[in-house]
């Protein structure tokens, strides 16, 4: 794909509408726009739009962009995905270079994917309104499952009958070949069938908004057949990659900061009923690093939510232990024993919700179960204990809270710190665990900063251009002590004087990389006051250009001071009679201002 159809899309699409897909409430400021950070909490807005600029900055947490990064960062997607959303927005038609293998295997999932779309539609249709979902609706009646939650994960039903889904798609042109393939119908004993048939259908919807693939719950009671099926591997759905509810709940999740992992579709589903959207599950499968890192797209914060049995347990300390390595703050959900998250929520929405508010650091979870179930003063629960903590803390990233928790277990286990801690080392060795170090680069700060005054006064002349003409008449380069304000005034007023028209980016066309830079802060920056008219803005500008001017001519009279000093050590006589002259003149200039 070319560079120009990259600058197509992005010219044809508007950034605040983008914006206004994923966040409401925007408040305009002169040419910016500004909202609520999506990205991090906040309660005064900070995330500020240029539509001209096609950029966005948020002046709370840093997070900035253009068109594409934004729909990164919503959609929780790379680059190339992204572009692909942007071009659809867009109405661009993306060229892509592909080899003749790669445009097979791009041809062939679109075709499974707009095939699942299909299944999807008639699943639903038959539990929603066919005679033969009659069995499906009543389960779902059972479980508690919405008219609502049926409509937001398209939640289906697939009939007792071996060949209705088959025949169906067959009118609809594709072969049995292709159906077998991607996992709709199966072959045995001699025969094609359904695949899923007497089972509530849960559509596997990515995070990118596409039916990837389906999973099964059966309806039977007292049946051999697996409680769940899974659609098969294709090239449009990697079970280890995929996290149920994820499209359904990343808005929750990057609202919230934080995602619980459960370990059914129905737990995240019925979880929808309350406020507690941020949950997702990894189709009862063992949690993978694709999971987990598809997860932190959208949160650094994972509480786990499993089984209180045996098996629970053991899943809840492999998977914090990813998680940790994964540099996520684990905590956990501590579910009334003998139940699970669907059956908790459907009894009781606010203890649900209550469950989750309390749910607590992995370690002091870990230990407080471990408390109870062993006993401490017999040697070999002694080393069970420390068998299941140590490794837990040995993969926490930071060290302080690694030290913390060592410390705890000495005072539990009565055994001495330093044979813990050579303990813990020896099993981060054993581990290969290396402690995370950021090694974000601190970027370099300008040798002259920017004063606040300074700043703000060309921020609210590039944000409010009606005014560009007049201000730049009434201001003076010495306003600015700051090199870099100073150079981009001067080639704000050199560009005004040249041009007829002003364009904000013909004028950033033509500096430096470090002043486009500092102009796109400008033009985003938050001025933390609205302006009712526009006189108010003129009245502004002209009160911030006083007190620059007076700021400046006070340090004009110190240097004056200084001068008329060192010209008297001299005896400079006339050099003297000439700076008090000039420093009667610019006090004059004060007294007037």
């Amino acid at each position: 794909m070319s560079r120009n159809q990259i600058e197509e899309i992005k010219d044809r699409l508007d950034i605040l509408e983008v914006a206004r897909s994923y966040i409401t409430n925007f408040k305009r400021s002169g040419t910016n726009y500004f909202a609520l950070c999506p990205f991090h909490q906040e309660k005064t807005p900070s995330f500020s739009i240029n539509p001209e600029l096609g950029i966005y900055k948020c002046f709370g947490c840093g997070e900035s962009g253009d068109v594409f990064t934004l729909i990164e960062k919503m959609e929780g997607v790379e680059f190339s995905d992204a572009l692909e959303i942007a071009a659809k927005r867009a109405g661009v038609k993306l060229e892509r270079n592909y080899s003749e293998k790669d445009k097979h295997i791009h041809e062939e999932r679109q075709e499974i994917l707009k095939i699942n779309a299909l299944a999807a539609e008639y699943y639903n249709y038959i539990l929603c309104k066919h005679g033969q979902g009659k069995k499906g609706r009543k389960y779902a009646r059972e479980r508690k499952i919405t008219k609502k939650l049926i409509d937001e994960f398209k939640i289906g039903y697939a009939p007792r009958a071996y060949t209705n889904l088959l025949k169906f798609l067959k009118t609809k042109g594709y072969t049995q070949q292709n159906l077998i393939k991607w996992g709709l119908v199966v072959s045995g004993s001699g025969r094609v069938y359904d695949k899923f048939r007497s089972r509530l259908i849960f559509p596997l919807i990515n995070h990118r908004g596409d039916i990837a693939g389906f999973s099964g719950r059966t309806i039977l009671k007292n049946t051999k057949a697996p409680k769940y099926l899974h659609s098969p591997q294709t090239l449009a759905f990697d079970k280890g990659k995929f996290l149920f509810g994820l499209e359904q709940s990343k808005s929750a999740i990057r609202k919230s900061n934080f995602v619980v992992f459960c370990e059914g579709q129905l737990d995240v589903i019925s979880s929808h009923k309350t406020d507690v959207k941020n949950i997702v599950a990894s189709l009862g499968t063992s949690l993978t690093d694709d999971q987990l890192t598809l997860a932190k797209r959208y949160t650094k914060n994972i509480y786990f939510c499993f089984d209180n049995d045996s098996a629970g347990e053991s899943a809840l300390i492999r998977a914090a232990n990813m998680a940790h390595k994964l540099d996520f703050n684990v905590k956990a959900v501590n579910i009334p024993e003998g139940k699970d998250a669907d059956e908790l929520i459907n009894t009781n929405k606010a203890e649900w919700i209550r469950t989750v508010k309390k749910a607590e650091p992995i370690v002091d979870h870990m230990m407080r179960r471990l408390y109870r179930r062993l006993d401490l003063s017999k040697l070999e629960d002694k080393e069970e204990f420390s068998k299941i903590i140590l490794p837990l803390i040995a993969t926490i990233p930071q060290k302080i809270e690694q030290a913390h928790y060592l410390h705890r277990v000495s005072l539990i286990l009565n055994v001495d710190d330093n044979i813990l801690a050579e303990e813990l080392e020896s099993i981060q060795r054993s581990s290969d665990i290396v402690p995370k170090v950021n090694t974000e680069k601190i970027k370099a700060v300008l040798k002259s900063p920017v004063s606040v005054k300074e700043e703000y006064l060309l921020a609210l002349i590039l944000q409010h251009l009606q005014f560009l003409e007049a201000s730049l008449k009434n201001i003076n380069q010495t306003c600015f002590s700051s090199p870099l304000a100073r150079e981009v005034f001067s080639k704000l007023k050199r560009y005004c004087a040249e041009k007829k028209r002003f364009s904000l980016k013909n004028f950033t066309s033509g500096l430096e990389e470090h002043e486009v830079s500092f102009v796109q802060n400008l033009l985003l920056k938050n001025l933390d006051k609205y302006f009712e008219v526009e006189s108010e803005i003129l009245a502004e500008i002209e009160g911030i250009t006083k007190i620059l001017t007076k700021s400046f001519l006070q340090n004009e009279i110190k240097k004056m001071k200084a001068q008329i000093e060192q010209a008297e050590i001299t005896e400079d006589k006339a050099e003297v009679r000439n700076l008090i002259k000039r420093l009667l003149e610019v006090t004059e200039k004060i007294g007037s201002s």
